[in-house]
């Protein structure tokens, strides 16, 4: 249950001068290690494109060394995300990989992002409320969920909505990512709203109730790829 110390690189991909240019920058990172039946490292982190043109995020992979610097292992699956930024606009991102520390403990990580500059799709961002609600249940069994309620603000249907879920602490820092979606073959109607609910893993809340963290927040981002 250890938080290694953490370094983050972003890659950042041009588009050929320096008046076209779409980058990535982390305002916000985390990184834990969550022991379960298979101890699972996590990297977490908040990014924006700070660049004048839109961008792609395409790839990614997370890095887990032990003590020594050696690799223990690496995952290039990154997931809760939305893939395209417009100037200005964040997302939440995570990738994680499953680790043997009771043999190999683990001292650092890497995480690298790359985007590359992309104006063939971008995500229409919609509006959305959020609820955090923490022990659900009765004194036998307990929930926690994370809540959005998102609204279709267009004057046509919407289809494939997604939305990514950040839990939050009061300065910001994450704590936990979800995802959710409407599937593409399910509409949400002009001016209505749907209640998107993800649970917060248990393996999380113990670890966040042992390091004496509290949740305090959701953020989310409502999107259609367009």
């Amino acid at each position: 249950m250890r938080k290694a110390t953490a370094f983050f690189i972003i890659m950042v991909v041009i588009c050929g001068s320096a008046f076209c240019a779409g980058k990535l920058s982390v305002t916000q990172e985390n990184f834990y290690v969550i022991p379960s039946w298979w101890t699972t490292a996590y990297a977490f982190a908040k990014v924006e494109n700070t660049g004048d043109k839109p961008i792609k995020i395409n790839a990614g992979v997370l890095e887990i060394y032990d003590q020594n610097g050696d690799v223990i292992t690496s995952n290039d699956y990154i997931s809760d995300y939305a893939s395209y930024l417009k100037p200005g606009e964040y997302t939440y991102v995570e990738i994680n990989t499953g680790i043997d520390e009771i043999n190999k403990p683990v001292g650092d990580y890497m995480m690298t992002l790359t985007g590359k500059s992309d104006n063939s799709s971008s995500c229409r961002r919609l509006p959305c409320e959020t609820e955090l609600k923490l022990n659900v249940g009765n004194s036998w069994l307990t929930y926690n969920y994370m809540y959005a309620l998102v609204t279709n603000n267009t004057d046509a249907p919407l289809y494939g909505i997604k939305i990514v879920l950040a839990l939050l602490d009061e300065n910001d820092n994450i704590m936990y990512i979800a995802d959710d979606d409407l599937y593409s073959n399910r509409a949400l109607p002009p001016g209505s709203s749907i209640i998107f609910r993800e649970n917060i893993s248990s393996d999380f809340i113990d670890y966040f109730k042992t390091a004496g963290i509290e949740p305090s927040k959701i953020d989310a981002i409502a999107y259609v790829v367009e």
